[in-house]
């Protein structure tokens, strides 16, 4: 069975959540929308690695190089755009993929984006879940 594994980008440090409902919220949306299909998906949530309010991590660089690496290995990233005028992680994440020809697929609903990060998705939807029917149709054939 074809695994694929999609990176989770957007902000986290200014989040009242570190970003963590959304991340929840696409991970089993792409689990249940991939159940009967010979694809799966493999939803890499950052947040489950380091957490800001927590501090568990030893250093920044730390978690930078953690985070690109997964970047590295994932088949393609799916952005929250929403609130990234103030997300710079988001900005290096995004060209961090672009970089290495790491599709991007997008997401918002037009509050606070940064507008040069528009420019790095491949597709941008208006909702999650349109992102991810897209994800599902266009990936896990």
């Amino acid at each position: 069975m074809n695994t694929i594994e999609i990176y989770l980008a957007g902000p986290c440090f200014f989040e009242d959540d570190e970003g963590r409902g959304w991340r929840d919220k696409a991970a089993q949306m792409l689990k249940t929308a991939t159940a009967d299909k010979e694809c799966k998906v493999r939803a890499i949530n950052p947040v489950d690695f380091f957490s800001y309010s927590e501090a568990k991590h030893q250093s920044d660089t730390q978690v930078k190089r953690y985070y690109m690496d997964q970047i590295l290995h994932s088949r393609l990233v799916l952005v929250c755009l929403d609130r990234t005028r103030t997300s710079p992680g988001t900005s290096q994440e995004l060209q961090f993929a672009v970089d290495h020809d790491i599709p991007i697929i997008g997401f918002e609903t037009g509050e606070d984006v940064y507008p040069w990060l528009k420019v790095d998705c491949q597709v941008i939807f208006q909702s999650m879940l349109q992102a991810i029917d897209y994800i599902v149709d266009y990936y896990c054939y």
